[in-house]
C-alpha cells in the first residue's frame, strides 16, 4: 500500500491543486484573495512535490522492481511539480 501512495502521491497533489485553484478562482473571481490564495496553494503543492522529490531520490535498495516503482514516482512527482508550476503561473503573472 506504500509503494502506491509514492507511486500516485505526486498525480494526487496535481489533482488536489487542480481542484483548489479551481475553487479560489470560482469563489473570489478577479479579487486579489483569489490570486493570493492560488500562490499559497501553489507552493503548498510544489513543497509537496519536492518533499516526495527528495524522498523518492534515495534508493530502496530493493530488486528490479521496486527500483523501477521508485523511478516511476520519481518521475510522476517531477510532472506534477512542472504542471502545478504551469497551472499557478497565470494567476501568479497577473
Amino acid at each position: 500500500m506504500r509503494a502506491w501512495a509514492y507511486m500516485l502521491g505526486g498525480l494526487i497533489v496535481w489533482t488536489v491543486h487542480f481542484f483548489a485553484i479551481y475553487i479560489a478562482a470560482s469563489v473570489f473571481p478577479g479579487l486579489p484573495l483569489g490570486h493570493v490564495l492560488t500562490l499559497l496553494i501553489t507552493l503548498a503543492c510544489l513543497a509537496a512535490d519536492a518533499w516526495l522529490i527528495v524522498r523518492l531520490r534515495v534508493p530502496s535498495g530493493g530488486d528490479d522492481f521496486r527500483e523501477w516503482m521508485r523511478k516511476l514516482a520519481l518521475v510522476g512527482a517531477g510532472i506534477s511539480a512542472i504542471s502545478v508550476l504551469w497551472q499557478g503561473l497565470p494567476a501568479l503573472i497577473v
